[in-house]
């Protein structure tokens, strides 16, 4: 009977995932060539003082500094490339982005239509979209971003479904084998 109890802890405690109500998330978003977001926990609040950290792509490091007490961060690359940005709230919540070369680049080429514009018009008018559409999304970003990482209630009652599933599987397999040995 201790064995099974020892067993069964075991494989619960191999099997357990991290809480998700402290789990670490990071929002990052490139503006105006400059990478800048924060970090934030599920269950709410944003870690001060977390460190980030920002690789290249070849993984080496080209940035370490720290959120502020807003949980958040900006640093500005030397070129475009493509960015690997991790928080480390030092007390085992990691989190980490990819961002993309091409979230660096510029727009596409002008149409047809708009050719007949000088070029440092056409480049001065989608360089201002470009701004103002960042602008506008970014808030629509973190909304998705944090709305993603939400406990949610169909979480709670599968986690709740799996645990009395695997109870009722463990109480039938008891049943069997004691149905087997009185024979």
């Amino acid at each position: 009977m201790i064995r099974r109890l020892i067993l069964a802890l075991l494989v619960l405690a191999a099997t357990a995932s991290p809480a998700a109500a402290h789990r670490l998330k990071l929002f990052a978003t490139i503006e105006d060539g400059r990478i800048a977001g924060y970090a934030f926990f599920i269950g709410g609040g944003r870690p001060e003082g977390a460190a980030i950290i920002i690789r290249g792509a070849d993984g080496q490091e080209l940035y370490r500094g720290a959120t502020d007490a807003e949980g958040r961060f900006a640093w500005t690359p030397p070129a475009a490339g493509t960015f690997v940005v991790t928080a480390d709230s030092r007390d085992g919540h990691v989190a980490e982005v990819r961002l993309g070369a091409e979230r660096f680049t510029p727009p596409p080429s002008p149409a047809p239509d708009q050719a007949a514009m000088p070029a440092t018009d056409t480049a001065a008018i989608e360089a201002a979209v470009d701004r103002a559409v960042a602008r506008q999304i970014r808030p629509l970003l973190e909304a998705y971003d944090e709305a993603e990482g939400r406990l949610r209630f169909n979480d709670i009652m599968g986690g709740i479904g799996m645990i009395i599933g695997l109870a009722g599987a463990a109480l039938w397999a008891t049943s069997r084998r004691r149905k087997g040995a009185d024979s």
